[in-house]
């Protein structure tokens, strides 16, 4: 064989591989998230750890899930620079069979930095499912870890960092809620778009509305698989809030809502950040047409 067809077959298989690269790399850009979760003990931390693990395995619709870049920010820990994740979620930080004394600390020293890198979905629930994924329900599929994984998923699939944040408040009795309570504090972030329209309560009847029980949001979930969690909810939200729409009504409560997110983004997807996702059936056909057109001329040179 000469040293010309050779180089020919060489620039063949290079054809090949770089539409196939092309196409794999196009796909592994949406196969993930950077995930900053706000930490609190070891024990607490480990089970988000655990979770974050179990998070590309919940695809209940086969339609695709989404690994987690885990990054746990303690209270104490220096602030990170928000803008290199998808993703901040605060939880309600239970640690296994008890309560202990949440620690705002670093989500109000860092206001500013924060604001500054939120993007355009926000998920904010009156549900504590961090605390029932800890010690009474576990990993339900329809369930704490469903409803973990979809908040994350979602308000990680817009622009810029996406906030999932769950309710602040354990018991209206418990002392510790002077500290916990951090949503309306002069230094949170939420406080000027949830003020007047939060009521602290509890309940265990969630209702997720017809009009977005389709919405990936609440992809694999149901009415009955929210509720009864031996407390399900301790927050509510007037569904009059500007800027935000209702996932999940409080049933027990008209007019109020336990989970909101972010109206104009609420029937997102779930599957990475759509200003980057998996191009369309055309986009994909074209590349590997792209492709075979190069490697049809190399292979018309050869037979010359």
């Amino acid at each position: 064989m000469s040293n010309q067809k050779h180089q020919l077959i060489n620039q063949v298989i290079l054809a090949i591989a770089t539409t196939f690269g092309l196409f794999s790399a196009t796909v592994a850009n949406a196969a993930s998230l950077n995930v900053l979760w706000y930490g609190q003990t070891d024990a607490y931390n480990t089970k988000i750890s655990e979770l974050a693990a179990l998070a590309p395995t919940f695809d209940p619709e086969g339609d695709g899930s989404l690994d987690w870049n885990l990054t746990i920010w303690n209270p104490q820990d220096p602030a990170p620079n928000f803008s290199d994740y998808d993703v901040l979620a605060i939880g309600i930080g239970l640690k296994e069979g008890e309560l202990f004394d949440f620690d705002p600390t670093g989500i109000l020293n860092n206001k500013e930095a924060i604001s500054a890198a939120r993007g355009n979905r926000t998920f904010l629930s009156g549900q504590d499912a961090d605390a029932h994924y800890t010690y009474n329900i576990g990993p339900r599929p329809n369930g704490p870890l469903g409803f973990l994984v979809n908040a994350v998923n979602w308000a990680g699939s817009g622009e810029g960092m996406g906030i999932a944040g769950l309710t602040d408040s354990g018991y209206p009795t418990d002392p510790l809620n002077r500290n916990r309570r951090w949503w309306l504090n002069d230094n949170s972030f939420l406080k000027d778009e949830l003020e007047g329209y939060i009521s602290y309560a509890w309940d265990e009847n969630v209702v997720i509305p017809t009009e977005t029980s389709d919405f990936a949001v609440n992809e694999g979930l149901t009415s009955a698989g929210l509720s009864n969690w031996n407390i399900s909810f301790h927050a509510a939200f007037d569904k009059n809030i500007p800027g935000y729409l209702s996932i999940n009504d409080a049933g027990s409560h008209p007019g109020y809502a336990v989970t909101i997110v972010t109206a104009s983004e609420a029937d997102g997807g779930t599957l990475g950040d759509e200003t980057e996702t998996v191009p369309e059936p055309g986009s994909i056909f074209g590349l590997f047409l792209l492709g075979g057109f190069g490697v049809r001329s190399l292979l018309l040179r050869m037979s010359q």
